[in-house]
Order: C-alpha cells, then sequence, then structure tokens
C-alpha cells in the first residue's frame, strides 16, 4: 500500500511563524525556534519506512527556502485554499490523485511527537478510515485517510470548523460521526504555540534526561537550553 506523511509548513520568516511567543521570545527568537520544530519533526519523520514525505508548504514563494532547510529527498507541493480546512482538503485530494491509499497529516508545533504514534496511524490505517491525534489545546496534531473512502470524508470533516479554536477536535468528531465512518484513535499529545506551552516543552525535555530517555528534537533542545539557560 502507498502511504505518504504531508506536513504543514511556513516559511519560518520572523513576525510571520509562532507570534504567540512574542513578547516572551523576539520575533527572530520565535522564527529560529519554528525552524528547530520543523527541521526536527521532518528528520524524525523521515525515518518512517515505506512512507513518502511530503512538505505542504506556505507563501508560495517559499519552496526554495524550505528545501535549503529540510532538502530534497522529501516531495513539496504548494498549500492552496482560503482557510486552513481548504487546505488540508486540498492536500488530501492531491495525495489521492498520486495514488495513496494511506494519507497522513500532520502540523510542525509537535517537535517532541513520539514516532511510534505516527507509526501506529499508518498501522491502523489498515482497519480504519480516519485515524486522529487530539492535542491537549482541543485540536489535532494528525489527522490521516484510507483513500478508499476519501471522496466520502473530504472535504466534509474540514468544513465548518471554527479553526484554532479549543472546540476543533469536538467539532471534527462530530462531522466524523455524522459519515458514520470508522476511527481510529490516537494517545493525545501537545502543540507549542504560547508561553507556557514553552516552559512546558523545555521542562518535558528536561525531564527526558534525566530519565535518560531519547530526546528525537536536538535542534529544538539545542536552542531552549540557550533560551532558558
Amino acid at each position: 500500500m502507498k502511504t505518504c506523511l504531508i506536513v504543514f509548513a511556513k516559511n519560518p520568516v520572523p513576525n510571520q511563524v509562532k507570534t504567540r511567543l512574542v513578547p516572551t521570545l523576539s520575533p527572530e527568537q520565535a522564527a529560529t525556534l519554528y525552524t528547530a520544530f520543523l527541521t526536527d519533526g521532518c528528520a524524525v519523520l523521515a525515518t518512517l519506512s515505506d512512507v513518502d514525505l511530503i512538505i505542504a508548504y506556505t507563501p508560495t514563494e517559499a519552496r526554495s527556502d524550505l528545501q535549503a532547510l529540510i532538502g530534497d529527498d522529501v516531495l513539496y507541493i504548494p498549500q492552496t485554499g482560503a482557510n486552513l480546512g481548504e487546505r488540508l482538503a486540498s492536500a488530501t485530494q492531491w495525495a489521492t490523485e498520486q495514488g495513496y491509499t494511506k494519507i497522513l497529516l500532520v502540523g510542525s508545533d509537535s517537535p517532541t511527537l513520539p514516532i511510534a504514534y505516527v507509526s501506529k496511524a499508518v498501522t491502523l490505517l489498515n482497519s480504519q478510515d480516519i485515524i486522529i491525534g487530539p492535542s491537549t489545546d482541543g485540536g489535532y496534531y494528525l489527522i490521516g485517510f484510507s483513500a478508499t473512502n476519501v471522496a466520502m470524508t473530504v472535504p466534509f470533516v474540514f468544513e465548518n470548523i471554527a479553526w484554532s479554536r479549543e472546540s476543533v477536535f469536538q467539532q471534527t468528531l462530530a462531522r466524523i460521526r455524522s459519515l458514520k465512518a470508522t476511527v481510529g484513535l490516537l494517545p493525545p499529545w501537545y502543540d507549542v504555540d504560547t508561553a507556557e506551552d514553552l516552559a512546558f516543552l523545555y521542562a518535558h525535555i528536561s525531564a527526558m534526561r534525566l530519565a535518560s530517555e531519547t530526546v528525537q528534537a536536538v535542534r529544538t533542545e539545542s536552542l531552549l537550553t540557550e533560551l532558558f539557560s
């Protein structure tokens, strides 16, 4: 089965990414941190076997900048659509047109997301129509589809959602429920958007070091050590 993982990414330009971390961080620091999130996340996701990594980027002129950061071993597609729901639906439809039978979409705000969760999502799509991973802020960090049911589920599950609200996950589940689609659920995880999230991320990575656990977000860890020392 042909599987793709689409990472939604922005060009890490000051005042365009991680703006909710300002003024705790300067716009330049926030952009540097987002760069670390993105490159760490892609490096880990690239280790998945038999999964094509796709970068869905914005703005349209950002491709060369992101290629310089992430490399040429992934595919790049521009995000299209007037809002997040349309962009998610467009990327999913693109993947079906390319012949992918398992389609997963993730953001770039969870640098410590366990690779095991993503791997589990790939496996669950063998038997489920939709996979979703709830985030602690009320949204979701991953959503995936079996291509055999994309026509039934997409773009419906992305329509009429109040994006960037705490009810995104609940609203999405309600739309999935109305379709009577089968659902696989991943464990909750966290995004990093606010100063409080950032402090938790630093504490979490520090605790992982104390517990002798593997820290996959190496660039993020290095940057946070500088910021918090």
